[in-house]
């Protein structure tokens, strides 16, 4: 069996900003959410947990990926300006 040597990990390193993952806690203050938020946002496939080769479940994640979900979230969100009212 055969590798090829272009997809090989070693000729294509992880650039060093990806190395550091975060924790889940650490993850849901970089995107301004709390921890159920955040795993609710990865049930639905808009951020993915990184798995670790170890088979260890912990709730890792790339800040590189949090930091564009934030932007993208900040970009379309809905802020209003005005108080609502509220009908009694």
């Amino acid at each position: 069996m055969s590798v090829d040597q272009s997809t090989s990990p070693r000729n294509n390193p992880t650039p060093p900003k990806d190395r550091a993952l975060v924790s889940e806690d650490d993850a849901a203050v970089l995107i301004s959410c709390s921890k159920p938020t955040l795993r609710k946002f990865v049930s639905m496939g808009l951020i993915h947990r990184v798995e670790m080769p170890s088979g260890t479940r912990r709730n890792l994640y790339r800040p590189s990926e949090l930091s564009a979900f934030a932007a993208s979230l900040a970009s379309t969100s809905d802020v209003r300006t005005q108080p609502v009212k509220v009908a009694s």
